[in-house]
């Protein structure tokens, strides 16, 4: 039984890209938007970490909605560079330079670059780096320099770390403190409390075309207890748990339902 039919969605409750506007918005998303914001006119260093599928991806797709073309070109890094030369080589690759087989100077010529659309354009370059957790500590020491433009003492280029909850520690390893002496804001998700859990589900089921209570109060105290609050968990719990409800022709999401679609999500 599809639990969209039987539901009489018009789509998946827990369709992953939402268009914009019809994305969940907490408190917290809203102050980290705030924060990101704040990072691209400073044009510092930022810091973002929490657990998985807490959000990260989410206020990443939303900052990027929100980035006017004509003002910052976003690079997006998720492939992890495994030593300081594959760094400015992806960076290169991503700004349309030609590397070099010398490292030297395929970092100038990445810097040029972002200097010249800064200069030209009046593009800010926002370098992102995603799953930045798994970078090695060379890696990473070597973000000072990239992000430092010393001739004229201005900051150029805004840099965005996101990673789990680890991140934050590694960057206190004394290796790291030049980069960590940078880091000019820091934020950390964590999962919704129990009424942010609710109101997450709650929109979640309007935006598909519920018209009605679907999951009971002691569903979503379960829902909540299962995912602690953590979105993907939720997603994927309630996901199963529709699916239990619609196996059994039952209108309403019970416990008995989420239990088992918590069984299903954790196989």
């Amino acid at each position: 039984m599809n639990p969209n039919a039987f539901f009489g969605f018009a789509i998946d409750p827990f369709l992953r890209d939402l268009p914009a506007e019809k994305r969940f918005r907490s408190a917290a998303l809203d102050e980290l938007q705030a924060r990101l914001e704040y990072l691209l006119r400073l044009k510092g260093i930022g810091v973002l970490d929490g657990p998985p599928g807490s959000g990260k991806s989410t206020a990443l797709r939303r900052l990027r909605d929100g980035l006017h073309p004509d003002q910052v070109r976003p690079v997006y890094l998720h492939d992890t560079p495994g030593n300081a030369a594959d760094l400015y080589r992806l960076l290169a690759l991503e700004l349309g330079v030609e590397p070099s087989w010398r490292r030297a100077l395929t970092f100038r010529a990445a810097r040029a670059e972002i200097e010249r659309l800064h200069r030209e354009r009046r593009l800010t370059v926002l370098l992102i780096f995603d799953e930045a957790h798994m970078l090695r500590n060379d890696v990473l020491a070597e973000l000072p320099a990239l992000v430092s433009f010393d001739w004229d003492g201005q900051a150029r280029m805004p840099l965005l770390l996101v990673g789990q909850t680890g991140l934050t520690g590694r960057l206190r390893m004394a290796a790291l403190e030049s980069l960590a002496q940078r880091v000019t804001v820091r934020f950390r998700l964590h999962g919704f409390d129990r009424d942010t859990t609710r109101a997450y589900l709650e929109h979640r089921l309007a935006v598909a075309g519920a018209d009605r209570p679907i999951f009971t109060e002691p569903a979503i105290e379960a829902l909540f207890n299962a995912s602690q609050g953590i979105m993907r968990k939720i997603d994927a719990i309630a996901g199963h748990a529709l699916a239990a409800a619609a196996m059994q022709h039952a209108r309403l999401v019970d416990i008995f339902h989420v239990r088992a679609g918590t069984e299903e999500a954790r196989a």
